[in-house]
């Protein structure tokens, strides 16, 4: 207020800015599923805007337990584990894509025993609290863990319903069951289950297939014990197992009889066949399991060892059995068969780390433990591809805008995909007989793997009568999402409870259209001119004091398909 020091008008002049429309956020995901803790005073939603916020209120990746396996030719493998809860790799592929922030709806912790049904749609439901404003993605990180695929179809279906009937403008995506077509369900793949069970929308968009990562898998190395399995599978007969050591040492043995037999047996020659059969004894004592059968195999290629040092050493020289003695009296005719019977005894069932935790084996084992760490480096997270799409949604809002379509977009931290689609395998994606579209990620020399579609699942091209699907793309049915939503607060904002009189109509009329030409001079909308991109009319209703606002708009599609024709003509 001006203070006067004498009577008379005094003029003081106010900055006010004229009304406007702001910009929201367009690609806020909702990440229901689990996690390692659930913070203080926790109220079912909490909006992070970084992996740190995330890691500071939520906790890591659960700890997996390490299952080693002894493979013939490769020696002791790391056996993928069958990871249940898969949030926290989500939220790292989804930063690292050009995510930003977005809101956590924990459903439990990791002492759950495994993904409920009931659970994620408790996280559902929980898209409504009120500190959840801005349109938001829906994405179920878990949900390929919940052991009934028909459960899978069902939390997305109630999804899209939600999408559907929800004035916030919500959008799904979803991923397939499996990370391959081949699989099958019910006699039908991965693409014809999918195509058959989810609901028909354009408020939600699928890709396939899952992501190999370059994330590593979180393991426990100080509790939980390591399982170690052998190559013989539990119960296997070792007669079969170990059937080409027995067979073996059997023809070792028939050619040391016939030695011994002969009229001038060779000391050397005999010495040489046991130290093979002691050879192949000592190979399966490498791998056999520890206990009683272990110790007599060992005490077997003991005292088969001392024969055959003595004979190097002259101590045994003379192989003619005395008239009347047995045959297997002698020391040396008897120590095949008591190899092959200590063999067929033992058993590889477990590994030298079984039952150990990996910090017990780095001192136990050292070369074994250091083994094991390069197989967990060189283990891969496999993923679905939800959450990589859900930060490449914000990437691509951020540096073109919400109108250029999410496609052609390469994926970070990715090294492959699990399945290669191919021109053909992926024209029945695009438009598939089933009627939903399914987007594919391929990958492409020197560009990497790209996210090749953007279609929502109600994208079959209707052809000849095109004009009947809409929104059939993805950007298209964000874009509208997103201006719905900003007109809608602007005018709360600005001419609520406002006089319905033509200066109000004016003045919103004049607002929105100022928005829209700058959309149109930024290439949201198609058109040559503004009158081509965008109509903006506005009339009141006094008698019921409502003020009616009629948009039309010319939204862009993308060139999905760019056609090159040549032609030649003769001199």
């Amino acid at each position: 207020m001006l203070n006067s020091a004498t009577p008379g008008v005094s003029v003081e002049e106010t900055t006010k800015l004229p009304y406007s429309v702001a910009f929201i956020e367009t690609a806020m995901p909702a990440f229901i599923g689990y996690t390692e803790r659930i913070p203080a005073n926790y109220k079912g939603v909490l909006r992070i805007s970084s992996l740190l916020d995330y890691e500071q209120n939520f906790g890591k990746a659960n700890k997996e337990s390490i299952q080693l396996k002894d493979v013939e030719g490769k020696g002791t493998t790391l056996v993928a584990p069958d990871a249940q809860f898969l949030m926290y790799y989500s939220l790292q592929m989804y930063f690292a894509n050009g995510g930003g922030p977005c809101y956590i709806i924990s459903v439990g912790d990791y002492t759950s025993e495994e993904v409920q049904l009931s659970s994620l749609e408790a996280g559902l439901n929980m898209v409504d609290h009120e500190d959840v404003e801005e349109p938001i993605l829906i994405i179920f990180p878990d949900a390929i863990s919940l052991n009934k695929e028909t459960d899978f179809y069902l939390i997305y279906n109630k999804a899209i319903e939600k999408a559907e009937t929800d004035k916030k403008n919500r959008f799904v995506i979803l991923d397939t069951y499996f990370g391959n077509s081949i699989t099958e369900t019910d006699n039908l793949n991965t693409i014809e289950s999918f195509g058959s069970k989810v609901k028909l929308t354009n408020h939600a968009a699928a890709y396939f297939p899952h992501l190999e990562t370059i994330l590593n898998y979180r393991f426990d190395e100080t509790e939980k014990a390591i399982t170690h399995t052998g190559l013989q599978k539990a119960g296997q007969d070792s007669n079969a197992f170990y059937a080409g050591e027995i067979a073996a040492i059997d023809e070792l043995k028939r050619l040391a009889s016939a030695e011994i037999t002969s009229e001038s047996a060779n000391a050397l020659v005999l010495a040489d066949l046991l130290g093979q059969a002691i050879a192949i004894a000592e190979e399966v004592n490498e791998a056999a399991d520890p206990g009683e059968k272990k110790a007599t195999l060992v005490t077997m290629i003991t005292e088969a060892q001392a024969v055959f040092d003595a004979i190097y050493e002259g101590i045994i020289d003379d192989f003619v059995m005395p008239e009347g003695v047995d045959e297997s009296a002698p020391v040396f005719s008897g120590e095949f068969e008591s190899l092959k019977n200590a063999i067929i005894e033992v058993r590889d069932e477990k590994g030298d780390a079984n039952g150990l935790t990996l910090k017990s084996l780095e001192l136990s084992n050292s070369a074994l433990y250091n083994h094991v760490k390069r197989e967990i480096m060189s283990l891969h997270v496999v993923l679905p591809p939800s959450s990589s799409i859900a930060g490449a949604y914000g990437r691509v809002d951020s540096t073109r805008g919400v109108w250029k379509a999410p496609a052609n977009v390469n994926l970070n931290y990715v090294i492959n995909p699990t399945e290669k689609v191919s021109d053909k395998e992926h024209a029945a994606l695009n438009v598939a007989d089933f009627g939903r579209s399914i987007n594919a990620i391929r990958t492409f020399t020197g560009k990497g793997s790209l996210i090749w579609g953007a279609r929502t699942l109600d994208g079959k091209d209707k052809h000849d009568n095109d004009k009947d699907n809409e929104w059939k793309y993805v950007h298209v049915r964000r874009y509208y999402n997103m201006i719905r939503q900003a007109i809608r607060e602007a005018l709360d904002k600005n001419f609520i409870n406002e006089p319905n009189i033509p200066y109000t109509w004016v003045c919103a009329k004049t607002m929105l259209e100022n928005f829209l030409h700058q959309q149109w001079m930024e290439g949201a909308l198609a058109g040559n001119t503004p009158k081509e991109a965008y109509k903006v009319t506005v009339v009141g209703v006094k008698d019921t004091g409502t003020m009616k606002v009629n948009l039309e708009l010319a939204l862009v599609r993308p060139a999905e398909f760019i056609t090159l024709t040549f032609s030649h003509k003769l001199q």
